[in-house]
């Protein structure tokens, strides 16, 4: 038998594991470990089970698994990629949770094994979804296979190439042609206003018969929320929620008695449930406190009345995933395993008839795409191909979803239907908006209820020659209409440099030191992701997300672009000399030469973003996106230590090194600060209390003027916003 997983291929009969083509070397008892693991790979294992299949009939330490599985994690590069194969559930064992297939293609896959995890222990316990356990809705006919087979075994003969190539000519000429055609032909839509009051409000969700309207809403400092209804036969809305803290995804039950959602204080979050008629509530369960910034909604109810489903994670470092939550007692049942260093799935929507679960998987910020799970588990299904900015999803039949996105300059709703054999989006409404639709369709009124809704990032100063500053001291530096992050002094101090939105998709703006005179970077067809400035303060050096390598464009009248390494690097920095700049992939430290791009791999230990310190004797860099450690590594020696344990996770963007330490967010009684790191004592100090909300994960970023005497910060503006409605396109 030969199991397949990712770039392996792990052989029974040969006892062998290959990584492609080559032999990737374990002990007996290592290969065994492994080979446990993936054949249970549809649940957790517990170590005694472990003990049994690995040394039957001996005693053993336990550290002799604990080896065994460090050493798997090594052999399969975890670290190396960010990804995760083997997860660890404390108290109780260790589960396989890469997708695996036998040779073949032919997924291995239990629809009714689920992994089961105590929300207020550490111990898990693995159980399966049956009538008697669960009752999770699996009805005869619902469950559909929609698993693409993009693996087609054929033998194509010397004879046939010819009429194969032409065939392939054909098919992508009809792609060409199909991608260029208008998805429906854009006419006015009709748009009311279904609530008008101060703040903002947003997250809106329509009970299952359409007559009510529930959402929360903020006032003008995002300092008090509330959940109101709207009912179609009432005038105002009726507030059914309000206190201290945030609240957040209200979410209907079938009978339209009850609602749930989040409510997030300082170091608590739970989900709630109150009753519409008494108003009485009760706590479900709690979850990860925090939600950083993210403008998602988090939480649905079955259609069923059974399950709710969230997102949520269980330490800090690692990305959002779904859990299935039972009404009855409050269990949760763990759905998604997305890949570490990622922010997350979020978003999810239960289908029409309660046997699937639609969401964004959310890599970076600007990276997003629609996924369809089946509520048994299993691999999720990629429905979007497009990788751009996503506000929200929802079904419009079992076999269709709507998803906001901004396709193109605006955020509309197109409509995804999951039979077609090609993942194209059709437009289901031609309403624009200038900012993530969160929404929720009526399929009885086949209306749909929206919120452009997002907070309004802006680039503020922080004087640090006054000491502390005062709130007053904070000034907006830049405040465009779209979202403006990532800022950068240029190195003789006179620029910044910052990411922009405001053309219609993220750009490089560079304007004076006061913010004045911005003006957009021509990058061509590139979308610019990080970058840094040159020594010379003359150019700026960047990564794309829509091609790999590095680029080098100049700030002259020309704007001209250079190509440095198609190499897939990130993160770019430039070191004090100026003739070089380092970057990072799969936390591997290169150099790569500014004059003609040659690429050195100068550590095998790293981050991002990797700053040189002003001797050049030291590396420092963040461990990863959630991780809270910054570290400092000497590149001659390879001697890597940990310089600050506290960074806030999510913002590993927001630190910078001065002269004589560094700058951080870090979190003090469920408030963000701005700290300073001492590195001759160790001492931390509070630099400024933060002045406003933070911006979402991996949208925000620290910048030091040269002189050291002004602190660039984005900051979460609140907005304003109003829900209304829309006829929809249906099929």
């Amino acid at each position: 038998m030969i199991f397949k997983f990712d770039r392996y291929t792990l052989n029974v009969d040969t006892r062998t594991l290959r990584c492609r083509d080559d032999i990737v070397t374990l002990t007996p008892k290592v290969f065994q470990t492994l080979l446990v693991l993936v054949e249970n790979h549809t649940r957790v294992m517990s170590k005694d089970e472990l003990f049994e299949h690995i040394w039957p009939h001996q005693t053993v330490e336990e550290a002799n698994l604990t080896q065994n599985i460090s050493i798997l994690r090594k052999a399969l590069e975890e670290t190396t990629y960010g990804k995760r194969y083997i997860a660890t559930f404390h108290g109780h064992g260790y589960r396989f949770v890469e997708p695996v297939s036998v040779d073949g293609g032919h997924p291995l896959l239990a629809a009714t094994d689920i992994v089961s995890v105590e929300d207020t222990s550490t111990d898990v316990k693995t159980e399966r979804a049956s009538a008697s356990n669960f009752e999770i809705p699996n009805p005869p006919g619902a469950r559909q296979n929609y698993e693409e087979d993009r693996k087609r075994n054929s033998s194509v003969v010397v004879l046939l190439v010819c009429i194969a190539l032409s065939v392939l000519l054909l098919i992508l000429l009809i792609k060409m042609r199909r991608k260029n055609l208008p998805a429906v032909a854009s006419q006015p839509a009709e748009v009311t206003t279904l609530t008008r009051m101060e703040g903002a409000q947003y997250e809106p969700s329509w009970s299952a018969d359409g007559t009510k309207l529930a959402f929360i809403s903020a006032d003008s400092n995002n300092s008090r929320f509330s959940i109101y209804i709207q009912s179609s036969d009432e005038l105002r809305p009726q507030q059914i929620v309000s206190g201290t803290g945030e609240y957040s995804s209200p979410a209907w039950s079938p009978d339209g008695k009850s609602l749930a959602f989040i409510h997030l204080q300082d170091d608590l979050a739970e989900i709630l449930v109150v009753s519409i008629a008494d108003a009485k509530q009760r706590s479900l369960t709690t979850l990860f406190p925090h939600r950083y910034g993210l403008n998602y909604r988090h939480l649905d109810w079955s259609p069923d009345g059974g399950f709710l489903v969230v997102d949520d994670k269980n330490n800090e470092i690692d990305p959002l995933s779904l859990y299935l939550v039972r009404v009855a007692d409050g269990k949760k049942l763990r759905l998604t395993y997305p890949t570490m260093d990622i922010i997350g799935d979020v978003s999810p929507r239960f289908s029409p008839d309660g046997t699937h679960v639609a969401f964004i998987r959310v890599k970076y910020q600007f990276e997003n795409d629609v996924f369809v799970l089946s509520v048994g588990g299993g691999e999720a299904r990629k429905l979007t191909e497009q990788s751009h900015s996503l506000g929200d999803v929802d079904w419009a039949t079992n076999d269709s979803v709507i998803f906001s996105g901004r396709l193109d300059r605006e955020f509309k709703f197109w409509r995804q239907d999951l039979n077609a054999t090609e993942p194209y989006a059709v437009l289901a409404s031609s309403v624009g908006t200038d900012m993530p639709s969160q929404f929720s369709i009526s399929r009885r009124a086949k209306q749909i209820a929206f919120s452009a809704h997002s907070s309004d990032l802006n680039i503020w100063s922080v004087p640090l020659a006054k000491k502390p500053p005062l709130s007053a001291d904070w000034g907006p530096v830049i405040r465009t209409p779209g979202q403006d992050f990532e800022p950068s002094f240029s190195p003789d101090g006179e620029k910044i440099a910052f990411r922009s939105d405001t053309s219609g998709r993220v750009q490089l703006w560079v304007s004076k030191k006061d913010g004045t005179g911005a003006a957009k970077i021509d990058t061509g067809k590139l979308i610019p992701s990080v970058y840094c400035w040159e020594r010379n303060s003359q150019a700026l050096i960047f990564s794309s997300i829509s091609a790999p390598g590095l680029f080098e464009v100049s700030l002259s009248q020309e704007h001209g672009l250079r190509h440095l390494t198609d190499i897939p690097l990130s993160h770019p920095s430039c070191p004090v000399e100026g003739k070089f700049v380092f970057a990072s992939h799969s936390n591997f430290v290169y150099r790569i030469s500014i004059a003609d791009g040659a690429v050195l791999k100068i550590t095998d230990q790293g981050g991002t973003p990797a700053i040189q310190s002003t001797d050049g004797r030291s590396l420092y860099f963040a461990q990863g996106r959630m991780d809270p450690t910054l570290s400092r590594l000497d590149p001659s020696t390879e001697h890597q230590n940990i310089v600050v344990s506290s960074l806030m996770p999510g913002y590993s963007d927001s630190w910078i090194l001065t002269s004589k330490g560094l700058i951080f967010i870090k979190m003090i009684s469920g408030r963000p600060v701005i700290c300073f790191h001492d590195l001759a004592s160790g001492k931390e100090t509070v630099v400024a209390e933060f002045n406003g909300n933070l911006p979402p994960v991996g949208l925000s970023g620290f910048s030091l003027s040269p002189d050291e005497r002004q602190l660039l910060v984005v900051l979460a503006d609140p907005v304003s916003a109003n829900i209304q409605a829309t006829d929809l396109r249906m099929h």
